[in-house]
């Protein structure tokens, strides 16, 4: 993809996921993330525009920081499963918001971003 079509800023950021799909955990790993989607690098495989639970835990915290988002299969390939977020509750959008801020170049456009398209 020659021009970025993404509005968000993205983060390289890795991090354990487990993804619900009906009934069945499938584990990956965080490649990158926004604070509209995330991609997933795993093998398995989840039909487009199915609806998901995602469970990250932040390791090496003490308590452990958990964070959970509903999301919606955006794209399959063969490395992995793009998710765009659609539903966080108020302590997960402001673990995935922090996450995003601190890895990025320009933490004050972040938040900025979000509200724009909300």
């Amino acid at each position: 993809m020659s021009k970025e079509r993404r509005k968000f800023t993205r983060v390289n950021f890795r991090i354990h996921a487990a993804i619900e799909y009906q009934g069945i955990v499938i584990g990956g790993d965080v490649s990158d993330l926004s604070m509209q989607g995330l991609f997933v690098t795993t093998q398995e495989e989840i039909p487009l525009e199915e609806q998901v639970d995602v469970t990250l835990r932040m390791p090496g915290t003490n308590p452990p920081i958990e964070f959970r988002l509903r999301a919606v299969v955006a794209r399959v390939i063969p490395e992995g499963i793009g998710l765009k977020i659609c539903e966080a509750d108020i302590q997960s959008f402001i673990h995935l918001r922090n996450i995003v801020e601190i890895q990025s170049d320009e933490p004050e456009n972040v938040l900025e971003e979000f509200l724009k398209k909300s």
